[in-house]
């Protein structure tokens, strides 16, 4: 009997570990398949173009396990180019095949297409069981030399999300491309505005110069179109004027106006003009002046977006090459409200700040209208840093924030400031009035910020913007969680959902709420 029930015990114990193997094998291998990985492919992946010649590449996103489950609800992507070939432009993400999935709707948050380097950034919000689970984007590509070229994503820029809290896919085979350019390059001019940077006050107005330079010697210009665009939130066009030709500083009377669009509603101006006078006497550096006023405060760029240059040389059109401008619209320095102060009166150094952050415009409603921003100051000689101070802003009309705090320190040493606010990402800041021509190009080095005792002067940091992108509960980064909340919060106003991901204080979780965190993407880390 005592055999038979060491027999029977023998038996449990073998079957009972067969079947924690066999469970133990099934777990870690549906963990193994649970890593959701997506392929990004490029077709043709090696083609030959002409100098100047145009061909369109279609870049596929397909998880590697097509299922139900894995769907895409958004990306974030980043390409550029290496050697002879400049990027055009490129479509929203569509399904795969074209016509699949005619109910899918998006928001494209953005659309940015440089010569050397396109980014798109595009959310869907259909419900998950409608999302698609392959996408296609077409890529315009030109030759631009002779010699080769290849088109590359940048994996470290590109986030592809799925349909799950945290669930961003990680990128499984990512193609890159080999091109030839055959022929010999055209003759080229550059299409400018200037001046390159310039700072004005809210109100102020201000002229922009669009020209076109380099012409060949000998040549000119015998007809241009070109589509300039501008944030139509920060500026107003006064005027555009009819082009002359800089180089005898007048001859109006060279062109003619073939059209002259201003949409001040989507900020956009066409312009299309005609020369028709003899070939010698073509003009050389065609002259446009653009009267601007500025409207908000904030940061952007009156670019060139396309253009068509053609002159009395064989090829008829020129190759061109494109300078943009960037403006920066500061307050007018008009009288503000002091803040009643939130941050503490205990330290013998009083701080007054004045902050911009991102996406927020104005004053918010009441009920939204304050924040709690954590602040701290380092010690640029020792190294040392004070606790964070917790203090309550508020917005005015013109969305600049106010708050105040205070500090016990060495009034004889030089300071680096540094900012959180409840959504975003720190900001290590040098100067006592920093700027920067692009929102979160701003950089620290050295600390060098004076204080004194009592009361210092109101301390206006609105030059610079800081970034959403680390919600609550902030661990300091940008990540998968931070994009899925605000995704998955689409659409909803209740107080938790509004308390955690609507980022502008508009009452609204939506997509400027998603577009401002897929910006923050490029970031992704608290400055220290």
């Amino acid at each position: 009997m005592k055999k038979i029930k060491l027999f029977v015990i023998a038996v449990v114990i073998i079957a009972g570990s067969l079947f924690m193997w066999q469970y133990v094998n099934n777990f870690l291998s549906k963990s193994r398949a649970a890593v959701d990985r997506v392929d990004l492919t490029l077709s043709p992946k090696s083609e030959t173009l002409k100098v100047g010649e145009e061909k369109t590449i279609v870049l596929l996103i397909k998880p590697q396990l097509v299922d139900g489950d894995k769907k895409i609800s958004g990306i974030d992507l980043t390409i550029a180019t290496e050697g002879n070939i400049s990027i055009l432009g490129l479509t929203p993400p569509a399904p795969f095949p074209l016509g699949s999935n005619t109910n899918l709707k998006g928001a494209q948050l953005i659309n940015d297409v440089k010569e050397k380097q396109a980014r798109i950034a595009y959310v869907y919000t259909n419900p998950s069981n409608e999302l698609s689970s392959v996408l296609q984007i077409q890529l315009r590509i030109k030759g631009t030399a002779p010699g080769s070229g290849k088109l590359v994503i940048n994996k470290e820029k590109t986030e592809i999300a799925g349909i799950a809290i945290g669930n961003i896919f990680e990128l499984g085979l990512v193609d890159e491309t080999s091109y030839s350019v055959s022929g010999q390059a055209g003759p080229s001019v550059t299409l400018q505005i200037s001046p390159k940077t310039t700072q004005k006050e809210v109100g102020e107005a201000f002229p922009l110069t669009f020209q076109i330079v380099n012409t060949p010697e000998g040549k000119g210009i015998s007809a241009f179109t070109i589509n300039l665009s501008y944030d139509k939130d920060l500026l107003e066009i006064i005027s555009v004027g009819d082009p002359i030709d800089a180089v005898t500083n007048g001859d109006k009377d060279k062109f003619t106006q073939g059209k002259k669009e201003i949409n001040q509603n989507k900020g956009e101006i066409i312009l299309s003009y005609l020369s028709t006078v003899a070939q010698d006497q073509l003009p050389k550096k065609p002259k446009i002046e653009i009267q601007v006023k500025g409207k908000k405060t904030g940061t952007g760029e009156f670019k060139i977006v396309s253009a068509q240059v053609t002159g009395n040389i064989s090829e008829n059109e020129y190759q061109t090459s494109i300078e943009n401008a960037s403006y920066d619209i500061v307050s007018d320095g008009g009288p503000t409200n002091t803040p009643v102060p939130t941050g503490g009166t205990d330290g013998n150094v009083k701080l007054n700040l004045k902050l911009k952050f991102q996406g927020i415009l104005g004053k918010p409603a009441d009920a939204l209208n304050k924040m709690a921003v954590k602040i701290k100051l380092l010690n640029e000689l020792t190294e040392t840093a004070t606790d964070y101070k917790s203090a309550d802003f508020t917005a005015d009309d013109k969305g600049v924030w106010s708050g105040n705090t205070s500090f016990n320190i060495d009034v004889n040493a030089k300071y680096i400031l540094y900012v959180k606010g409840p959504y975003h990402i720190q900001k290590k800041i040098c100067d006592e009035k920093p700027i920067e021509t692009a929102d979160g190009t701003y950089s620290c080095i050295k600390g060098n910020i004076s204080l004194k005792k009592g009361y210092n002067d109101v301390f206006d940091l609105t030059g610079i913007i800081l970034l959403v992108g680390d919600l609550p509960d902030q661990n300091g980064a940008v990540d998968a969680y931070d994009v899925s909340l605000v995704r998955n919060n689409l659409g909803k106003t209740d107080e938790t959902s509004v308390a955690n991901s609507d980022v502008n204080r508009d009452g609204i979780v939506d997509t400027q709420d998603y577009s401002s965190i897929i910006a923050a993407l490029s970031i992704k880390q608290d400055e220290e």
